[in-house]
């Protein structure tokens, strides 16, 4: 357990820690994809289990899956500074309280899932509607499992052990390739169910162990202690959060609303594609947003707006140099990703083409979703919970809106629908309503992200007094290399198209690999033609060690670096 406790030293050490589990787990993700696929194909099957994970999604949000370190690490992190004992008692105060609340919760909704079912799949027949209610029930044990996981994530992230915090979604994926491989040939698709709550139990058992070296295990408490001052500050810190998260929940469940009503398959489809778009997502994204939100806190605590802007534009700009090229390889070769990815069994070279076509209208907000994680952190350590959520729900409408005007458009035979499946490629296939769910939710991640920052420059200005800008002459280095990359990626895919035509897997994997490395290796060149400083912050932290043995640095010095339970 040593290993587990091993503190991480610099901002870019731990974000690249965070990426590289994350990459592992979104790995195992694929892998566990490629399973589902290759068992069910794009069909009914699939979307009965994916329509299933609703539900549960939702009742993970309310049971703070989406708000728990967000909320409480700030307060934890108070406490702690001041008398560690206390910190102890809000950490077990949390516990039980949550325990209390998310039987009640889970109680209501395994009695009313019947009734959601009818919500949430109204394309559904019954028997596939009857059999995803059998699948929601088993798994709303997962949202309680990986909420208690969520408490403990603060005082492993507060105390910088990320290694614990960044391995517990590789064991949850690891559970759900369980129950696919043993599972499912014994029980079907309820073995599926059953693997999705051993993964959560495992993130869950993961970090109770790691909280529990540095000795913040719940302690038993009276019913009268446990809605103490700094629980109900945590509360009600949560609870933008929770229904800012609601929100993004309740416009994926309607977009399933939507798709139930499409072609057999068109769930799986969207659901397939989503995961392959937040792989990247998850790993620069994700990665240095969670890294930097104790470092933007304790910028707005000590009210250094230096400081504060330092980290922000610098994981802005760290995310954009990764992301930006990923999205343009992505649209170049999504149809060697998915292929590579889920192209097995039972899946269809027609469903390859489906979901490449809708990985690449999500594609488009790529860098829009990459960097909202890292603006709603920053609202978080200003303290403000409610502008994202009001702006979340702005933005999740027109989603909606448009996903269902997008989603009709393309059912019918017109000029518009001719325009749209040519500019995918998919105009001789029957069924391409589902790609404008795509168009609708990345439209939505554009709209949201553009309101997002300028929304936090204006808070952040009136938090400090003062407003530093972005510096806009990186942004056209990174973009202008990216281009280049898309070019030369694209023009070795075509140079392969008769040389090494897309008959077996490796084929596809070695034209895809080929192609993307000379587009990275356009892009790093471009980059360094330009002298772009982005570089010589690469260079160095491959340089560096991945551990050392002190704390965080309270500011950056201008010259190192820094760095939805979903099925």
């Amino acid at each position: 357990m040593k290993f587990l406790n091993g503190e991480i030293s610099n901002v870019h050490s731990a974000a690249f820690l965070l990426g590289a589990a994350g990459l592992l787990s979104r790995l195992l993700g694929i892998l566990r994809d490629r399973m589902l696929a290759a068992n069910f194909g794009a069909g009914r099957e699939l979307d009965v289990y994916f329509a299933a994970f609703q539900i549960p999604d939702l009742v993970s949000v309310v049971f703070l899956l989406g708000a728990g370190s967000a909320a409480i690490l700030p307060i934890f992190q108070e406490y702690l500074a001041r008398d560690k004992e206390r910190a102890r008692i809000l950490i077990s105060q949390l516990f039980f309280l949550f325990i209390l609340g998310s039987v009640l919760l889970m109680l209501m909704a395994l009695f009313l899932a019947p009734y959601f079912m009818r919500l949430v799949t109204p394309g559904f027949s019954a028997p596939d509607r009857d059999l995803t209610v059998v699948l929601t029930r088993i798994m709303l044990l997962s949202p309680i499992l990986l909420g208690l996981s969520s408490i403990f994530s603060a005082v492993v992230q507060s105390f910088q052990r990320f290694l614990a915090y960044a391995l517990a979604p590789v064991l949850y994926n690891l559970g759900i390739i369980a129950g696919v491989f043993f599972f499912v040939p014994i029980w079907g698709l309820p073995g599926l169910a059953i693997g999705v709550v051993l993964g959560a139990f495992l993130h869950f058992a993961l970090q109770a162990m790691a909280a529990g070296k540095l000795g913040f295990l719940p302690r038993l408490l009276s019913l009268r202690s446990l809605l103490s001052p700094g629980a109900l500050r945590v509360m009600r810190r949560a609870f933008p959060r929770v229904l800012s998260v609601s929100v993004t929940r309740l416009t994926v469940l309607v977009l399933v609303a939507i798709g139930s009503a499409l072609a057999a398959g068109s769930i799986a489809v969207w659901q397939l594609a989503q995961n392959l778009f937040f792989v990247p997502v998850g790993i620069f994204g994700v990665s240095y947003a969670i890294v930097l939100f104790p470092k933007l806190s304790r910028s707005y605590i000590n009210r250094d707006a230096q400081a504060f802007f330092q980290e922000l534009y610098l994981g802005l700009r760290t995310i954009l140099f990764w992301i930006m090229p990923t999205a343009v390889i992505f649209i170049v070769l999504r149809a060697h990703i998915v292929r590579v990815a889920l192209g097995a069994g039972a899946f269809s070279w027609e469903d390859t083409r489906l979901s490449a076509a809708v990985l690449a209208a999500l594609t488009v907000a790529m860098l829009a979703e990459g960097v909202a994680a890292l603006l709603i952190k920053a609202y978080y350590a200003l303290e403000n919970t409610w502008w994202p959520l009001a702006i979340n729900i702005g933005a999740s409408l027109i989603s909606i809106a448009l996903a269902f005007v997008f989603s009709r458009m393309l059912a019918t035979a017109s000029p518009t629908r001719d325009l749209i499946t040519r500019i995918f490629r998919i105009s001789d296939l029957p069924n391409p309503e589902v790609l404008g769910l795509a168009l609708g939710f990345s439209l939505g991640l554009i709209l949201n992200i553009l309101f997002l920052y300028f929304a936090l420059r204006r808070l952040a200005e009136r938090t400090f007094k003062v407003c530093e800008h972005y510096p806009m002459v990186t942004l056209g280095k990174i973009v202008l290399a990216a281009l280049t990359a898309g070019a030369a990626a694209y023009a070795v895919r075509v140079s392969f198209s008769e040389t090494l035509p897309l008959i077996t897997f490796v084929r596809v994997l070695a034209q895809g690999v080929i192609a993307g490395a000379v587009g990275f290796g356009a892009y790093f060149g471009i980059l360094v033609l330009l002298r772009a400083e982005e570089m010589n912050w690469l260079m160095s932290a491959l340089r560096k060690r991945l551990m050392k043995p002190k704390i965080l640095p309270e500011h950056w010095d201008g010259e190192g670096i820094h760095p939805s339970q979903t099925p």
